[in-house]
């Protein structure tokens, strides 16, 4: 199946990717990490340091939000160098009232890169009008450490694990894609997340900005059942010709990686598409992992070699 480009039209396959450096372990929280570099020197190190990367925006004024105001309750998800926790905080956007938020941090083992990228995330999001399935920042806290990122509370989690959780105690399916899973959700329920999902990325495609990390655990579901997508630590605002070149090595989720962007590190909004074909395989398998039971760091030989991962039996042939 080709898949038409969020904004151009032009096609690209939607079939999956591999990992091209080192094993990848991606966790769903795993956006928003920290730096033990002296903070205001290493800010401006950082901005120099991001090559074709959009710029760091250093002024702050409009989202900067005094710690003071930040509650932190618990902590509701966390990966190997970030946290994602659950809070409230006093005037936002001058509202006098409490605001429920997640807030986005990093652990004190989380190296430089990882600060890096949390800086980035948030100097992305800062570009974004309010969109319904585009995750909202609501402000910051970057004038001393701990760096805090505020973004609307979404209740019901990530997609990856609203829709595993849907099967109940029935988790023989991430074993086999051919066997149909027991699920609560509907056909309906699912081409919704679908269509909203592609919604957020036309919007973000629109603002030239490549996602390079979408997948199901990358959307949260809220309140309706309302899927955003959230995650752009790894995401690159790309002004001129919509194409950004990998330069350095890194961590890559490869079986969500496009084709090209493994063997040549070029991504464009295309690369988002065939991404995005990956994630609706996660959707009409109900959270199954794609490439199954194969080892990652083998997928971009055998897409060289011509490999598609095939269509569940349970699938229909038009979808």
């Amino acid at each position: 199946m080709e898949m038409k480009d969020f904004q151009s039209g032009h096609t690209s396959s939607r079939d999956n990717i591999s990992d091209v450096s080192s094993p990848v372990q991606y966790m769903a929280l795993d956006a928003a990490r920290r730096s033990n570099d002296p903070a205001e020197s290493q800010l401006t190190k950082d901005a120099s340091e991001l090559g074709q990367y959009a710029p760091l925006n250093l002024s702050t004024l409009s989202f900067e939000i005094s710690r003071e105001n930040v509650t932190i309750e618990k902590i509701i998800g966390q990966g190997s160098f970030g946290q994602v926790a659950k809070g409230t905080v006093m005037s936002v956007h001058g509202r006098p009232q409490e605001t429920l938020v997640a807030i986005k941090m990093l652990k004190a083992n989380a190296p430089g890169t990882d600060r890096k990228d949390l800086l980035s995330e948030l100097e992305v999001m800062k570009t974004l009008k309010p969109h319904p399935h585009v995750i909202k920042l609501l402000g910051c806290v970057t004038e001393y450490d701990p760096l805090l990122v505020l973004i609307e509370y979404v209740p019901y989690g990530d997609l990856l694990g609203y829709l595993r959780k849907s099967r109940g105690l029935n988790d023989t399916y991430y074993k086999d894609p051919d066997i149909k899973p027991q699920t609560s959700l509907t056909s309906q329920q699912l081409m919704k997340f679908a269509r909203e999902i592609a919604d957020g990325m036309s919007y973000l495609s629109s603002r030239s900005i490549i996602h390079r990390d979408l997948a199901a655990r990358n959307v949260l579901v809220g309140e309706g059942e309302t899927c955003k997508v959230t995650d752009f630590g790894m995401a690159r605002d790309v002004q001129q010709e919509n194409v950004y070149e990998r330069k350095t090595k890194g961590r890559l989720p490869v079986k969500w990686t496009a084709y090209e962007a493994l063997l040549y590190g070029r991504y464009t909004t295309q690369s988002d598409v065939w991404s995005y074909g990956v994630l609706l395989y996660e959707i009409f398998t109900i959270g199954g992992s794609p490439y199954p039971r194969m080892d990652g760091r083998k997928i971009v030989s055998l897409l060289q070699e011509g490999y598609r991962m095939p269509k569940p039996k349970h699938v229909d042939h038009e979808l």
